[in-house]
């Protein structure tokens, strides 16, 4: 008589231990454990030497669900134990020796950690964006630098000292004092083993960084970006105004554009002149915009970026069209080594140099815009729901219902824009 798969599916643990018999007479078991464990496992049990005298040896031959699965996997199961007990008569070795052989003589995966990085970055270049994706391949290097691009996927699998060298690598990184650095790494790492497993490089249940490392993240401390009281702002605007570190002009434009637009820097040094709806006096910035922050799977026309023209931005925009008109980009920058426009620090170096140094960066304006706009301000509207879609945030496409809401509130962002726009000047801002 033989258990098979259908039976085992049926067994329910109780209070008390129960075996059964795999095959009659061949000394493999099937143990189900008690509760609360709930866990169904093989137990081979025979004799060493294989006498009278011999001693009772008990063997473990797997975990129900986890090494046996199908009737395939029973079958290859009994099949094993079969041989271990013809093998151990024929040689005279304890059992031990036999399982420990077959993991010896298991093939190993020739796979190095440097392809399975790049099979992973090629499926990740499909799902992610590319600023995205530029920093994973930014902290794989790091990573494949660590544990040496040549070593064998398996050597990294829990099982061989694979975990020790992931707990290794966290506490170098966290020794630096970048401790979110050190757990995005790991949490990299445990994606790119996940990928290893699915494509059979890595056993399944070896993926070495699948759980944090103790104490993970405990010592890191968020730094929030300085920002002003609205008290303060008429301060910026004179040094904005009076211009001590002599930026170009057209540092000093994207400044105030970005004080106006409420957008985040990288969005706004990206900007393109094809962008700006004249018919609707808008500027319509593409989701794949850096900066915009939308996902791979969100980046379709519905939610491109609005920004309503206002007088203010339009006097602006002449003095824009005066130097970069004929150009692609709105803040062209010829001399820029990594971008045909301004750089993304090119706003925050310029505050800076100005001296607001730990007092202000231009993703602490934001907080300004938030808090002010809503305290300064007398609408009629939601205008938190309005500054909300306007410095870009996509709060409202979360969810259930947010499939289906697709609201733009033009109208009533414009009018914000008018009166914030406005009220920079009124504040001191020279156009």
């Amino acid at each position: 008589m033989k258990l098979t798969i259908s039976k085992i599916d049926k067994l329910v643990p109780t209070e008390k231990t129960q075996i059964h018999k795999v095959v009659d007479g061949s000394g493999l078991y099937l143990v189900v454990e008690k509760l609360p464990i709930n866990c169904k496992r093989f137990d081979g049990v025979t004799k060493h030497p294989r006498s009278r005298e011999g001693k009772t040896c008990h063997l473990s031959m797997g975990v129900y669900g986890k090494d046996v699965r199908t009737p395939k996997d029973l079958d290859a199961l009994i099949l094993k134990w079969n041989q271990l007990k013809t093998w151990c008569k024929e040689t005279g070795n304890h059992p031990d020796l036999f399982l420990n052989k077959q993991k010896t003589e298991e093939p190993k995966s020739k796979t190095t950690l440097e392809e399975v990085f790049n099979s992973f970055m090629r499926l990740h270049k499909k799902r992610t964006k590319e600023v995205t994706w530029v920093t994973s391949q930014n902290r794989l290097n790091q990573m494949l630098d660590f544990f040496g691009k040549d070593t064998p996927i398996v050597d990294l699998e829990w099982d061989n000292n694979g975990r020790k060298r992931v707990v290794d690598m966290v506490r170098v990184i966290e020794n630096r004092g970048s401790h979110d650095h050190a757990r995005r790494c790991r949490r990299l790492l445990n994606n790119v083993f996940t990928h290893a497993i699915k494509e059979q490089w890595m056993r399944r249940d070896q993926n070495p960084a699948s759980v944090p490392v103790e104490g993970e993240g405990i010592d890191h401390k968020y730094k929030g970006n300085p920002s002003l009281s609205w008290n303060e702002v008429p301060d910026l605007m004179t040094s904005i105004n009076e211009n001590s570190c002599d930026g170009t002009k057209l540092t000093r434009l994207a400044v105030k554009f970005y004080l106006m637009t409420c957008i985040r820097v990288s969005a706004i040094v990206s900007l393109e002149w094809d962008w700006f709806d004249e018919l609707k006096d808008q500027w319509v910035l593409p989701p794949q915009t850096p900066g915009l922050k939308r996902k791979l799977k969100t980046t379709t026309n519905d939610y491109a970026h609005i920004i309503p023209a206002t007088p203010e931005i339009h006097l602006l925009m002449d003095e824009l069209r005066k130097m970069t008109g004929y150009q692609k980009y709105v803040f062209l920058s010829p001399e820029g080594k990594k971008y045909p426009h301004l750089s993304r620090s090119t706003i925050n170096t310029y505050l800076r140099r100005l001296g607001w140094f730990r007092k202000l960066t231009a993703h602490g304006w934001r907080q300004v815009v938030a808090t002010a706009g809503q305290e300064e301000g007398d609408f009629k509207f939601d205008v938190k729901e309005i500054i909300r879609r306007q410095i870009g945030h996509t709060d409202n496409k979360k969810g259930t219902f947010g499939a289906y809401d697709n609201t733009q509130f033009l109208k009533e962002r414009r009018e914000f824009l008018e009166w914030w726009t406005e009220e920079l000047v009124n504040q001191g801002l020279i156009i």
